[in-house]
């Protein structure tokens, strides 16, 4: 599988392949609602928002589907082409949000997802 997020939180993927992100470190104590959403390098949102509840635990994982990493198009004069994503986590109990800074990051960095070009067309 062609999916690889290394220790920062940066994805290197080929399009059109499947694979987890496993975020960890997350508040316990209540069940919130946990984001992930992908941007081209223009902000401009890829695919729909992914949700998932997170059960009070400090981790969630996240599938990202061949149909969503399908729409990560890679552009035919180049080796690769950069998106970025983020993850937020919500309480509606109390109106917090929260942006999840991944890795070594620090606010205002950039988690980037590294797309090559698909191989195969497959399912």
């Amino acid at each position: 599988m062609a999916f690889i997020v290394d220790e920062n939180g940066e994805i290197t993927m080929v399009q059109g392949d499947s694979g987890e992100l496993v975020v960890t470190g997350l508040p316990t104590d209540k069940n919130y609602k946990v984001y992930f959403a992908i941007q081209d390098k223009d902000r401009n949102p890829v695919g729909d928002e992914l949700s998932i509840d997170s059960n009070q635990s400090s981790s969630v994982v996240f599938a990202l589907t061949g149909n969503l990493t399908d729409l990560l198009e890679v552009d035919k004069k180049s080796k690769n082409t950069k998106y970025y994503y983020g993850v937020k986590v919500c309480s509606s109990t109390d109106s917090t949000e929260d942006t999840v800074i991944l890795g070594n990051g620090e606010i205002g960095s950039l988690n980037s997802i590294t797309v090559y070009p698909r191989k195969v067309k497959g399912i």
